[in-house]
């Protein structure tokens, strides 16, 4: 069914791209005047002068008998040139009244022949001899070409074999033809509207309509589809407190939770891949995929499920758990690229602090998004990075994104790396909270929830810290590691960090000058090919490099942190697991973008 729904998806692309080359060329026919279309701006008609008796006696006869079952005998003038056509058993045979040979066109008879048929401006500048050409459609033989130096570049076609002037054609009729050539996806310009393009067009076109007719029933049968504009009641139990929720019927529970403004986490926006808005329902409410994916067999049985894949006409109870998050106002301190792709964003609480800890993460309240342009302040150098980057999909409504502290809970400052995503998969709207962050300027307020999330450290004094990084995975890593250097006597740590290349790497010269000083063991890791002369760490992926390292360490020494891009946690995971790693040693951040 995925599978059925991206093809779907690019075969209506296709036919959305050929509706739009419909649309330009119908418009094209319609403002421009027919005459135009056909190349004969410049053309006239010359006057037909056949022979007359006197001419046509004084012909030589003696050739005719060279014909077999004569039909037809026309005669005419070319050029002052007496010309006899004759219709035979044989076919058509054009003759040179003068001497009964066949008739032949040259070089200049052919200018002259075509000067007859030509009233433009212009003078004849150039004269080819050709046997086809693609602007006289099924033509083949002997024949000029002459050309005109006026303002459409007129071109007139001569035949050598009959002294016709086949036809003429110019700049206008060339961008005619391939209207024609769009509008009817006639593409060889053979004028034939059944071909092999259009034939595969219309199977492509009926495979659209049948695949999303195949979608619509399993989508309808699924429930996904489910459209209402009526209201109805949400019955939430928060803590000891019901209250009673008024929203649309197909809205989600974590979306009207929300409205409401009661805290629920949520790492990916609604998509379906965190698995942090558990709440609980009735047990005999529907499991989807992802939630037998996220949670489980013991919390499903329990009814616990994810706010963001049921409707609140579905669930018409919810049980939430009461959480001790607040709303404050942030106002932009400083706003800095660390990368090509990442930028650091420092905030000063306007309202009081915020008592988080290390690895915990805000909700920002985006507001209605603007349209989106790159930051002002984007370094020259990394202007290339912006050029390809998606862009916010427009709403006019408030949406939430969630971004994970980058410093411990001792500071000053709430300090973000803040990434530019590509769409994620179930986002309502992909780009929007990155655009709308980085480009914030310094002064500017907005409004965060929380502290959400435990990714926190684990007890254990005996046992070392490992963290596992990557892209902007790296804030809360980083919050965890000052924490553990706060203390009286922090544990031993080793920080392996994964990025594409040097420009890539975040907060380097930080990490490195704490490996120098041999508290923690910084090792990163690029997976792109870098010069031997510029480059001699470590290469590949990141939880290759530290599957290298662990197969000769004693892995119990170790509990894990992981946090970065998806394929590269799902990787690491699969990596730990397979190295035997107890569950309760690893701790994880993953917010499903």
């Amino acid at each position: 069914m995925k599978f059925m729904q991206w093809l779907h998806r690019w075969t209506g692309l296709i036919i959305l791209l050929q509706i739009i080359l419909w649309t330009i060329s119908g418009l094209y026919f319609a403002l421009v005047d027919h005459h135009g279309m056909k190349g004969h701006q410049y053309h006239q008609h010359p006057p037909t002068l056949s022979l007359n008796v006197e001419q046509v006696a004084a012909l030589d006869p003696s050739w005719w008998s060279d014909f077999s079952d004569i039909t037809k005998l026309r005669t005419r003038l070319i050029a002052n040139i007496p010309q006899v056509e004759i219709h035979h058993g044989e076919g058509i045979s054009f003759i040179d009244g003068r001497t009964g040979e066949p008739w032949r066109t040259h070089q200049n008879l052919a200018i002259q022949i075509a000067n007859t048929t030509y009233s433009g401006p212009g003078e004849a500048v150039r004269v080819a001899a050709i046997t086809r050409t693609r602007e006289l459609n099924g033509w083949q033989g002997q024949g000029y070409r002459i050309d005109y130096n006026d303002d459409l570049n007129t071109r007139v076609y001569v035949d050598s074999h009959s002294g016709q002037v086949l036809d003429h054609r110019n700049t206008p009729w060339v961008v005619a033809d391939w209207m024609f050539r769009l509008h009817f996806i006639d593409y060889t310009g053979g004028r034939n509207f059944n071909n092999l393009v259009i034939i595969t067009a219309g199977i492509v076109t009926l495979w659209f309509a049948l695949s999303g007719l195949i979608l619509l029933v399993k989508l309808i049968g699924s429930g996904e589809m489910r459209v209402s504009l009526r209201n109805t009641t949400l019955r939430a139990k928060v803590g000891n407190q019901d209250v009673n929720l008024q929203d649309k019927a197909h809205k989600t529970i974590l979306q009207t939770l929300q409205k409401h403004d009661i805290p629920v986490e949520s790492g990916c926006g609604g998509g379906g891949t965190c698995g942090l808005c558990t709440v609980k329902l009735a047990t005999t409410t529907k499991v989807t995929s992802a939630e037998r994916d996220l949670l489980s067999e013991e919390q499903l049985e329990q009814g616990f499920r994810l706010a963001c894949q049921h409707q609140i006409s579905d669930a018409p109870v919810v049980e939430v758990k009461e959480m001790d998050v607040h709303k404050y106002t942030l106002e932009l301190m400083s706003s800095e690229f660390l990368t090509p792709m990442l930028k650091e964003l420092r905030f000063r609480v306007h309202d009081g602090d915020i008592p988080f800890s290390a690895g915990q993460y805000m909700q920002f309240l985006i507001p209605s998004a603007q349209t989106p342009t790159r930051p002002s302040d984007v370094p020259e150098a990394f202007s290339p990075e912006w050029i390809n980057i998606k862009e916010a999909v427009f709403t006019h409504q408030e949406v939430r994104r969630s971004y994970s502290m980058a410093t411990s809970s001792d500071t000053q400052e709430l300090v973000f790396t803040v990434r530019y995503q590509p769409p994620g998969n179930g986002h309502d709207h992909p780009g929007v909270g990155s655009t709308y962050l980085c480009n914030m300027k310094v002064g500017q307020r907005i409004v965060a929830e929380g502290p959400y999330g435990e990714f926190q450290r684990l007890p254990g004094a005996d046992r070392q810290l490992f963290f596992i990084g990557g892209g902007a995975g790296m804030a809360p890593l980083r919050a965890l590691i000052q924490e553990e250097l706060s203390e009286p006597e922090p544990r031993s740590m080793v920080f392996y960090y994964g990025a594409r290349n040097r420009q890539e790497l975040v907060y380097a010269q930080e990490f490195n000058e704490l490996n120098q000083r041999g508290v923690v063991n910084y090792v990163p890791v690029l997976s792109e090919k870098q010069p031997s002369c510029e480059w001699t760490g470590e290469e590949g992926f990141v939880h290759e490099a530290v599957f290298a390292y662990l197969a000769q360490s004693d892995i119990q020494a170790f509990d894990f942190y992981v946090c970065g891009p998806p394929k590269m946690l799902t990787a690491t995971l699969k990596m730990l697991e397979q190295l035997g790693v107890d569950q309760s040693r690893i701790r994880f951040d993953d917010f499903g973008i």
